[in-house]
């Protein structure tokens, strides 16, 4: 029997302990709820996940993010044999056709010799929301170094004060790190900012604040939270960070790439700096609007087909 055909289907979700994979797995199974009775069974990789997992209770979908998953995914896929299908999201390091599913971003490009077991998606899979914005509130969310942009914090702090105070000083602020974030000083404020420790913020917190923000600003890097701004009615802006570079000049990697496709095709906002010459301190600074509402729901298109593929 298709699952299609099924009324209920069964889900082994195996967690990896990221937040930005645990994310998309949790999008795709709120998807798949919306259209059947789901149950679902957490398998934490991070435990002896082997000695804890009733194998001779029956699984329709095996579905993993990140490397970590994918030999759990298999193992558990061969013991079960034919009654279970795994999903894998984001590109794999081992034969993708070794999946059942694959669901990678468009950004993710690799060779794919057996395309009939892919899905490509706008993007990485987030929780959709079509909840109204409140007006006049906004949400600031900072990431940290990684190995698409220069994490300038000296910069990044002018662009900070000169949003909450000069840009938009009547906007009601909430300012968050994230778990690579470096120490970071409060930004000077007119008194219409909040800071929030993420380590203090509960589970759905940066969610629920990202519906309802009428403005939401993160640093380009953070491609989770970037496309989950774009899952809802959010304005979704991106702070100027410089490419990393090497003696051949910007180094192109395909989060760079696809922040600039995103910008050049009006899909989200972004700000824009100039450094005076060889100095950390900013002499102009601009903001470019995006130039329509990309409202994305990735999740549940994926979840339809996932249903009449399997």
């Amino acid at each position: 029997m298709s699952l299609k055909q099924k009324e209920e289907i069964t889900v082994w979700v195996f967690k990896d302990g990221k937040k930005g994979h645990e994310k998309q797995t949790d999008a795709l199974v709120n998807a798949l709820s919306e259209l059947k009775k789901v149950f679902v069974t957490e398998v934490n990789i991070n435990e002896d996940w082997q000695t804890k997992l009733n194998l001779s209770k029956p699984a329709d979908l095996l579905i993993g993010a990140g490397r970590k998953t994918h030999s759990p995914l298999l193992k558990t896929k061969k013991v079960l044999k034919k009654s279970a299908k795994t999903i894998l999201l984001m590109k794999p390091n081992m034969p993708a056709w070794w999946f059942d599913l694959v669901i990678a971003p468009k950004f993710d490009f690799f060779l794919f010799p057996n395309r009939e077991n892919l899905i490509r998606t706008d993007g990485v899979l987030a929780k959709y929301s079509n909840l109204d914005i409140e007006k006049n509130t906004g949400l600031i969310v900072i990431g940290g170094k990684s190995r698409h942009f220069h994490f300038r914090k000296k910069v990044l702090a002018h662009q900070l004060e000169w949003l909450i105070n000069t840009k938009y000083p009547t906007i009601k602020w909430d300012i968050t790190t994230s778990p690579r974030s470096p120490d970071l000083k409060m930004p000077v404020h007119k008194g219409n900012a909040k800071f929030y420790d993420w380590k203090k913020t509960s589970d759905n917190w940066l969610s629920e604040k990202i519906a309802k923000a009428e403005y939401t600003f993160l640093t380009p890097e953070s491609v989770s939270t970037l496309y989950e701004s774009l899952s809802t009615k959010t304005k979704t802006y991106v702070f100027h960070h410089e490419k990393r570079s090497s003696e051949n000049g910007e180094i192109k990697t395909k989060v760079n790439k696809n922040i600039d496709r995103l910008k050049k095709n009006g899909q989200i906002g972004f700000i824009d700096t100039k450094r005076y010459f060889l100095s950390r301190s900013v002499k102009d600074i601009k903001l470019s609007h995006p130039s329509e509402k990309y409202h994305l729901n990735e999740a549940t298109r994926v979840a339809k087909e996932i249903l009449s593929r399997l």
